[in-house]
């Protein structure tokens, strides 16, 4: 397995956090699951509103994809990718090794295991299906 690539993936992936939630207009916080109506809807003449609107509604489901990969983590591997990229703070590894107490050889193996969990709860997996469809990881 190729953990470069998937954990340069799942970085890349996570490292929309911030721009995403100024998309969504949204703190973390406030995000909540989506509703899905089943009912038809008549079709709609876009407009800039809308569009709008729809860019909103995206960041927030994308978020909400990982935040919900993030929570399928390990408690030292959730501190470690929320202090990375989801805290507003957006802290260094420095400081979020400080924050946490660990030594550098012990935070940079619990940063690489969260990488690698976040990439496997990440939209079921997509990271990992994505590599191996442009040949860049051996099934897993």
């Amino acid at each position: 397995m190729n953990e470069d690539a998937v954990i340069n993936e799942a970085k890349k992936e996570l490292s929309r956090c911030g721009r995403l939630m100024r998309q969504a207009g949204k703190r973390m916080s406030e995000l909540k699951s989506p509703v899905f109506d089943a009912q038809p809807k008549a079709p709609s003449f876009a407009n800039s509103v809308e569009s709008r609107m729809v860019k909103q509604i995206d960041a927030e489901n994308e978020l909400r994809d990982i935040l919900l990969a993030i929570s399928l983590c390990d408690n030292k591997s959730k501190q470690i990718l929320f202090d990375l990229y989801v805290d507003p703070n957006e802290y260094s590894d420095l400081e979020a090794m400080d924050r946490l107490g660990y030594q550098s050889t012990q935070y940079f193996h619990y940063k690489h295991r969260a990488l690698l969990r976040f990439a496997e709860g990440y939209k079921q997996g997509a990271i990992y299906e994505q590599l191996q469809n442009s040949g860049l990881l051996a099934k897993y």
